[in-house]
């Protein structure tokens, strides 16, 4: 069995999960790459160093691949730089370039949503889309497979009424 056995229905259990929410909404790159920065600068992210760059012009697709040195290149191509293409591209460089849409990157996956959607104290996300995204793996009976890494922190504060 292939690294990337199940590519398809990761994506399409993506797209169950944040189609017509924020996170599919397309920002400048400038944001995604800032959003991606906080995550990698943080106290909790395990990974390699990330740099992230536009892709080429003709790209159909962003990418996430390990170059020399260790460094998890990311590249943003220009109809998709929203926060979804950014967890999932952090998800390839925390799980590594041979996990494919593995289970393992389907557990990284679901990390780096929790701390991509509450980087912003004034607009923490807590669990919902973590929830929303484990819902639509289970569904399509994707398994979600160990972490190798530490745990993301839990999101602190409470949700605010209004």
């Amino acid at each position: 069995m292939s690294a990337d056995c199940g590519r398809s229905e990761a994506y399409a259990a993506e797209a169950a999960a944040f189609d017509g929410t924020d996170l599919e909404a397309i920002v400048p790159f400038d944001v995604v790459a800032q959003a991606i920065e906080s995550v990698v600068s943080g106290d909790w992210w395990p990974g390699p160093p990330v740099e992230v760059r536009p892709a080429r012009r003709d790209a159909a697709s962003s990418s996430a691949r390990g170059v020399e040195g260790g460094i998890a290149v990311i590249r943003l191509a220009a109809g998709q730089t929203t926060i979804a293409t950014a967890a999932h591209e952090l998800a390839h460089a925390l799980a590594g370039p041979a996990a494919g849409h593995s289970p393992t990157f389907l557990a990284a996956y679901l990390d780096v949503v929790a701390v991509i959607t509450n980087l912003d104290s004034r607009d923490r996300r807590h669990s919902l889309h973590v929830d929303q995204l484990r819902a639509s793996f289970d569904a399509a009976r994707l398994a979600v497979g160990a972490r190798g890494w530490p745990a993301p922190p839990p999101s602190t504060g409470s949700a605010i009424a209004l």
